[in-house]
């Protein structure tokens, strides 16, 4: 028997994976190497897009933006092309579609007209990115692979031999259209045999595809314990202020470098949120530390600014409060 544990607040959604087997529970903390009182927390978003794709904004007003709002690891994902390093946004290009834009009246002069911004300078860590459009969107990380995309195998494979890491972008999108392709078994598999492959969106542009937990949830029942699949929450943000950080991953780092946050990505050493109302609504609830008992038996979960946490397995509440005990059958 495989179970997977989250909490769940009034204002926003933090999730972590917890699994085991009646009985006899063997806990899998993703958050067992956190040091709660020395590690940092960091905000990080892992899906935009800018002028140099389909986005509205130039890279540089996407970092600022970003910035702003306290953000210290950013992704720009353009469509199949790396906008990367921030120091050189200056001698990039906008897309063919950011000029038919402007040529049509819909985006200003400004939106083309690129300058560099200093990551460093803004107390900021800039992943190198992609979104590779294969059939399945997928998310490229410390990687400058830039090449057209095909099978997704095929650009998996090519991926994983450029040393970054990945996920899979809104997987509600392919459900949906295709459901007998992208079954629950697709998916499985897919994980089972790309271990750089890190985990799936399960909050995208708000709650754009609001059955990614469900089927994460299933992805997970068939998958583990063999490996873990981590819950993402990304902005895919486009165009309109108010689309910009309502969805982010909060990352618990001893460090803010690419070692730190590319262990985050694949130990799972983060959380996920979605603001309903992004940053105009309620603070969004603090997750102090996570604690699993010696005897694996209880897992307790000391925050502040929350409402309530309620603790979700297979869609079901299974307990309310600050800490759940593990049954024994």
């Amino acid at each position: 028997m495989k179970k997977t544990f989250g909490i769940l607040t009034t204002v926003a959604v933090l999730a972590f994976l917890l699994f085991g087997c009646a009985q006899n529970w063997e806990i899998d903390n993703p958050y067992k190497n956190v040091d709660w009182q020395n590690h940092q927390q960091y905000k990080a978003n892992l899906h935009t897009h800018t002028t140099r794709s389909d986005g509205r904004m130039s890279p540089q007003l996407v970092v600022d933006n970003y910035h702003k709002l306290g953000y210290s690891i950013l992704a720009i994902t353009d469509h199949n092309e790396v906008t990367f390093p921030w120091t050189s946004f200056a001698e990039l290009s906008p897309s063919e579609r950011a000029n038919e834009r402007l040529q049509a009246g819909e985006i200003g002069a400004a939106a083309l007209e690129y300058e560099n911004r200093s990551p460093e300078n803004l107390g900021m860590f800039a992943i190198q990115g992609n979104e590779v459009s294969s059939p399945h969107h997928v998310g490229s990380y410390f990687s400058d692979y830039q090449s057209q995309p095909g099978d997704e195998r095929v650009t998996l494979t090519e991926l994983g031999e450029k040393g970054g890491l990945l996920l899979l972008n809104h997987p509600g999108r392919y459900t949906a259209r295709d459901p007998e392709k992208y079954n629950v078994d697709w998916y499985v598999d897919i994980f089972n045999d790309y271990d750089y492959l890190t985990g799936m969106e399960v909050y995208n542009q708000g709650d754009r595809y609001p059955n990614d937990r469900k089927h994460w949830d299933k992805v997970l029942a068939k998958i583990m314990p063999k490996r873990n699949v981590w819950g993402y929450s990304n902005d895919d943000f486009h165009a309109g202020i108010e689309r910009l950080g309502r969805n982010w991953n909060v990352f618990i780092l001893p460090d803010l470098n690419e070692e730190s946050i590319r262990q985050g990505m694949l130990e799972g050493s983060f959380l996920y949120v979605y603001a309903i109302n992004g940053h105009n609504g309620p603070a969004v609830p603090k997750i102090e530390s996570i604690n699993v008992s010696k005897k694996n038996t209880a897992i307790e979960i000391v925050a502040s600014g929350q409402d309530s946490i309620i603790w979700i397995s297979g869609g079901n509440i299974v307990a309310r409060g600050n800490s759940i005990r593990l049954p024994e059958a």
